[in-house]
């Protein structure tokens, strides 16, 4: 198997990221098309949702799924425009600029919206000190990145859920390895 291929219905830590790693989601308006995708693919899709963080620039999760790459490919392709079509109605031409160059400097010619970069780069999980790991490194990030003080403390995670909150964002699927 591939380090970068999502090829057995494990729990795969993934990384999704916007172009050239501009940061699009400093407003909830721009983050909540994520949320409600994400939503979606648990509800409808089969996802299995256990960790994520949502940071400026990119995606961190932890999830699985009968065909991750499929799932991921939609969800992409649907936030994708649902994020450009607010950044237009917000007139957020600074940050379309950027994509635009960022598009053309990944020399996509393609005469569509471009957001998120190739891949998700999937990392299988098979025990649960990986997990563990990984846990600590997705919640974490808030933190390292000078966010907030305390993982729980970013709401775009799910770092409340384990600490045991009531009020969080959304609900995790248990992942028993």
């Amino acid at each position: 198997m591939s380090r970068y291929r999502a090829d057995e219905n494990l729990p795969y830590f993934c990384t999704i990221t916007v172009l050239d790693w501009v940061p699009v989601f400093i407003d909830s308006r721009h983050i909540d098309p994520l949320m409600e995708s994400l939503s979606f693919c648990r509800t409808h899709k089969g996802l299995q949702l256990f960790a994520f963080v949502v940071m400026p620039n990119h995606l961190h999760m932890i999830a699985a799924a009968n065909d991750l790459q499929a799932l991921i490919r939609d969800f992409k392709r649907f936030t994708s425009r649902s994020i450009h079509e607010r950044l237009v109605a917000d007139r957020r031409d600074t940050i379309l600029g950027w994509l635009k160059d960022a598009a053309q400097h990944a020399r996509r010619a393609r005469d569509e919206f471009s957001f998120w970069e190739d891949g998700f780069h999937p990392q299988a999980i098979y025990t649960t000190d990986v997990l563990d790991q990984k846990l600590r490194y997705l919640h974490e990030n808030p933190v390292r990145k000078g966010l907030v003080r305390s993982p729980q403390d970013w709401w775009f995670s799910s770092a409340g859920w384990y600490a045991g909150h009531e009020d969080t964002c959304m609900k995790m699927d248990k992942l028993e390895l």
